[in-house]
């Protein structure tokens, strides 16, 4: 977690407690509505004060959109990935690395199924992977060649020497692995035939 992200988790969490223990105070009486009509009485009519209460409140609503500004612009650059070829910048959406990565999970059959998560940091990139598993898979070996299956394919991609750091997360273990059932079929893989007679009509 980056300091902005610290700054604007700390500036939210401050604004939302203060308001919450106001109204806390205020619902069971420690804070009289007579006292706090006083307050503003006087605010709104001390006119330094009111000025300095007003610019305070500007300031705040300034510090609100500049985090906000900031933060959409560190998660959007956290999103793509771009870099120079001798005709011109290119950038790549990380959201197409993300499916491309997710399809080629498909080929490990103890993946049941697995969710991607990539980020631009400037130590690389970050990617997070959370996966539901068959019980049959050995953990050990097979999250070591998703980890490396996935830094070979972002490379090639990308075709830079970038810095790929690989995590897994393995939400869910099933039981067994899903077997599909086919109507009309026996074990051996034969297909099951019924003899059709044909209707003829009622006989007398």
């Amino acid at each position: 977690m980056n300091l902005l992200t610290r700054m604007i988790i700390l500036f939210y969490v401050t604004v939302v407690l203060f308001l919450g223990c106001f109204v806390i105070l205020y619902a069971f009486h420690i804070v009289m509505y007579k006292d706090l009509s006083d307050v503003l009485y006087f605010v709104y009519n001390d006119d330094r004060l009111r000025i300095a209460v007003g610019v305070a409140a500007g300031v705040l609503l300034l510090i609100n959109y500049f985090l906000y500004r900031q933060f959409d612009l560190n998660t959007s650059k956290e999103k793509t990935i771009a870099f120079d070829n001798p005709s011109g910048r290119v950038s790549v959406a990380l959201s197409a690395l993300e499916d491309l990565i997710q399809r080629s999970l498909a080929r490990f059959p103890e993946v049941k199924e697995g969710k991607v998560d990539i980020r631009a940091s400037k130590r690389g990139l970050r990617v997070r992977i959370r996966m539901v598993l068959y019980a049959q898979a050995n953990i050990p070996e097979l999250t070591t060649m998703v980890q490396a299956a996935v830094q070979e394919k972002i490379q090639d991609i990308i075709g830079l020497d970038e810095t790929v750091h690989v995590s897994i997360d393995i939400g869910k273990i099933l039981s067994d692995r899903i077997k599909d059932k086919k109507v009309g079929k026996k074990e051996d893989g034969q297909e099951q035939s019924e003899v059709s007679i044909p209707f003829q009509g009622y006989r007398a």
